[in-house]
C-alpha cells in the first residue's frame, strides 16, 4: 500500500449566501459568525470545486539578477528565483525548470492573506496550495489557515521571522501560474510556500515529481502552457481512482474560512 501511495503522491445566518451568484465565483460561502443583529458577517465558511490555480499574475517572486521582485506574469522558464533562506541568512536561488500550467488570461478564485509584519503586498494563493507555517516543517493547505496563524516571512534583515495572519479574503484575480523548482519550494510575496497542491504530503509530492524533473533536465522544456501536463493529469486521475476504490488519501477537502469576499 505504501508503494502505491508513493506512486500517487503526485490554494450563523439563517440563509446561505452563495459567492458564486451570477457565475463570478467557483466557490460557495455561508456566513458562520454574524453580528448580534445579523447585519454583518465576521466569518464565512466556503467550499470550492476550482482546479488548482496556484498564483495569479500579480503574485511576485525575487529574481537573482537584481534581487527585485517581479510579477509572476513576467516569470520565464530558466529564471533563477529566491526559494529559501538558510540558517546563516544566505539567500538560495534556483531556476524555474517548468510550469505545471500557466495562463495570463481569465479570472480565478484566490485567497488574499494579509500579514501583520510583512512589508510586501498580501499573499495571493489558491486555497488548495501547500504553504509553510512558522516553525513547522510540514505544510498545510492555504484554505485551512486561520486568522492568528503564523507564516514564514522574510524580514527586512533577510532572515525568516514569524508573520501573523490578520485577514483572509476570497478574491478574484487574473491569470494562474504553477512554477516548479528543484527544491520544491519558493517564496511568493516574501512568504515561503510549496510548489505543490491538492495532496497534503509535500515530501511525497516532491518525490513522485522527480521523474518529470529528470526528463526536463535531460530533454529540455517548452514554454508554459495553459493545460496541465499529461504527467500531472495522469497522476491526478490515478489519485482519484485510488481514493475511490482502495483507500483514503489526504486530499484538499475544498473548505476554507475567510473574513470576506470581494
Amino acid at each position: 500500500m505504501y508503494f502505491v501511495a508513493i506512486i500517487i503522491g503526485f490554494c450563523f445566518l439563517p440563509a446561505v449566501i452563495v459567492a458564486s451568484a451570477g457565475g463570478s465565483y467557483d466557490t460557495s460561502c455561508t456566513c458562520t459568525q454574524a453580528s448580534s443583529n445579523g447585519s454583518f458577517c465576521w466569518a464565512w465558511t466556503c467550499r470550492t470545486d476550482q482546479v488548482s490555480k496556484c498564483f495569479p499574475n500579480d503574485a511576485t517572486v525575487e529574481i537573482i539578477q537584481t534581487r527585485e521582485r517581479i510579477p509572476m506574469k513576467n516569470l520565464n522558464i530558466g529564471d533563477r528565483i529566491l526559494v529559501d533562506i538558510d540558517r546563516y541568512g544566505n539567500r538560495i536561488y534556483e531556476p524555474v525548470y517548468a510550469f505545471i500550467h500557466a495562463n495570463q488570461n481569465g479570472t480565478y478564485d484566490y485567497l488574499k492573506i494579509t500579514i501583520d509584519k510583512s512589508s510586501e503586498q498580501p499573499l495571493m494563493i489558491s486555497s488548495n496550495h501547500l504553504i509553510f507555517r512558522f516553525n513547522q516543517t510540514k505544510p498545510c493547505f492555504a484554505g485551512h489557515l486561520k486568522i492568528g496563524d503564523q507564516l514564514q516571512i522574510v524580514s527586512e534583515h533577510g532572515a525568516y521571522q514569524a508573520g501573523r495572519i490578520v485577514d483572509i479574503q476570497l478574491i478574484k484575480s487574473q491569470g494562474f501560474y504553477a512554477p516548479l523548482t528543484r527544491s520544491g519550494k519558493l517564496l511568493i510575496d516574501g512568504i515561503l510556500v510549496s510548489n505543490y497542491a491538492v495532496v497534503a504530503n509535500h515530501q511525497l509530492a516532491h518525490l513522485v515529481i522527480q521523474p518529470y524533473r529528470w526528463g526536463i533536465e535531460l530533454l529540455g522544456s517548452s514554454a508554459y502552457a495553459e493545460h496541465i501536463h499529461w504527467y500531472f493529469q495522469s497522476l491526478y486521475d490515478l489519485v482519484e481512482k485510488v481514493n475511490r476504490w482502495l483507500f483514503s488519501i489526504d486530499l484538499y477537502d475544498g473548505h476554507m474560512t475567510v473574513s470576506s469576499y470581494l
